[in-house]
């Protein structure tokens, strides 16, 4: 599964973060094994969500996934069954791999996984800064 966005560890178990409107910070896990009776399933859709202090999280990155293509890299937008969806800004990267063009500056596609090498782009965060 792709891996994308903020995550840091809550007592030992690593989770995504997540800032809601009310500056509240939050961990969630569609995991419920990962939870105890403190976590909430707000919505009924499986997601479960915990506000907790900055100082409770340790090893907070962000991480975001790219890809190379054919030498390329590229954007890792999403997964879906056996594809990801990539894209790029760059005219030559989106010719080369013949990536539909959705606007001036914008190529977007997706492409077999066994085409991909996926590799993550992880930096440490502060989450006093969220």
């Amino acid at each position: 599964m792709l891996k994308k966005g903020l995550y840091g560890i809550y007592k030992g178990v690593e989770f995504r973060i997540t800032v809601d409107m009310d500056n509240n910070l939050k961990i969630m896990t569609d995991k419920k094994e990962k939870t105890d009776s403190t976590f909430e399933d707000t919505y009924q859709s499986g997601v479960y969500t915990k506000i907790v202090k900055p100082n409770e999280l340790v090893d907070c990155v962000s991480v975001t996934p790219f890809g190379i293509i054919k030498g390329e890299k590229v954007q890792i937008l999403q997964e879906k069954e056996n594809k990801y969806q990539v894209a790029t800004g760059a005219l030559l990267v989106g010719s080369n791999l013949n990536l539909p063009r959705i606007d001036r500056d914008s190529w977007l596609g997706w492409v077999s996984k066994g085409e991909v090498k996926l590799f993550e782009e992880i930096t440490p965060i502060n989450p006093e800064d969220l």
